[in-house]
């Protein structure tokens, strides 16, 4: 019986990593460089977003706002100011009832900032 039971629980979470999916986009413009990590495990997606100002006076970027763009809806923020180090990070958790991005999805990012706008196209690593 405790050979079954072993065999079984081995078995499930064979079938659980198989499930595991992680992949990044990324891409950059003049000013900004930006990167959505993506980890579905199961039924769960986990995303962390990260743009990052690549001039050197990051306090003359002053508040930004964003928009990121996926297969699965979007996501963004407004009147939010960079890191020290210029950069800006967001994180988000899935569950089973969201929609998730696919690895092949058109990823765009608008980024706005003093009177400024770019469009970073991301794509799969």
């Amino acid at each position: 019986m405790k050979r079954k039971l072993t065999v079984l629980v081995v078995g499930l979470f064979l079938l659980t990593a198989c499930n595991s999916e992680n992949f990044t986009f990324s891409g950059e413009t003049e000013n900004w460089a930006a990167s959505l990590n993506v980890n579905q495990n199961n039924d769960y997606e986990d995303q962390e977003f990260v743009l990052h100002y690549k001039g050197e006076n990051v306090d003359s970027v002053g508040e930004i706002a964003y928009d990121v763009k996926t297969n699965a809806g979007s996501f963004g923020g407004s009147g939010l100011t960079l890191e020290e180090n210029g950069s800006l990070k967001d994180s988000s958790k899935g569950n089973p009832t969201t929609a998730k991005i696919s690895k092949d999805s058109k990823v765009e990012v608008i980024v706005e900032w003093n009177d400024n706008a770019e469009t970073i196209t991301l794509n799969t690593d």
